[in-house]
């Protein structure tokens, strides 16, 4: 019996050790500094400070906290960018939406199935931008700021 209680315990530390390394990995390859954001913990990052309710009003005050319009949290592994500030979002969603804008490659639905033609699998281009200019984010730009 206490043989298999070590060899648990053996699995056990050596899958925490591989999820450790694999953290640390990850972040000494990023290239770039990302944003500031709240601390985070080791393997679930933020996902214990992610609010349920008036989400607006805490990414608000860690902005302000932070001192910066654009912060990171890091959900499990996934990173995310919340944009603070309507001239951030116009600035990288609007001017500079050929770098950030894009979909998911879905080969099921648009190769096989051939459903490319649909505005919800269309990759972000010139042909959404001219052809369906209701989809024009400066339009709604200019609703938010009134």
């Amino acid at each position: 019996m206490a043989t298999f209680s070590l060899d648990i315990s053996a699995i056990v530390l050596a899958f925490g050790l591989c999820l450790y390394l694999r953290y640390r990995e990850r972040g000494a390859r990023a290239g770039l500094p990302l944003p500031p954001g709240p601390r985070k913990l080791p393997i679930i990052g933020n996902l214990l400070d992610i609010p349920k309710s008036f989400e607006w009003i805490t990414y608000h005050r860690w902005s302000q906290e932070l001192g910066s319009n654009i912060l990171h949290l890091d959900i499990a592994g996934q990173s995310v960018i919340v944009l603070d500030d309507i001239e951030a979002v116009s600035d990288l969603l609007h001017k500079r939406s050929a770098i950030y804008s894009g979909r998911a490659r879905m080969p099921m639905v648009n190769e096989l199935m051939g459903w490319d033609f649909h505005v919800a699998w269309m990759p972000y281009g010139q042909f959404l931008s001219t052809k369906i200019p209701p989809f024009d984010a400066d339009v709604r730009f200019h609703l938010v700021r009134r």
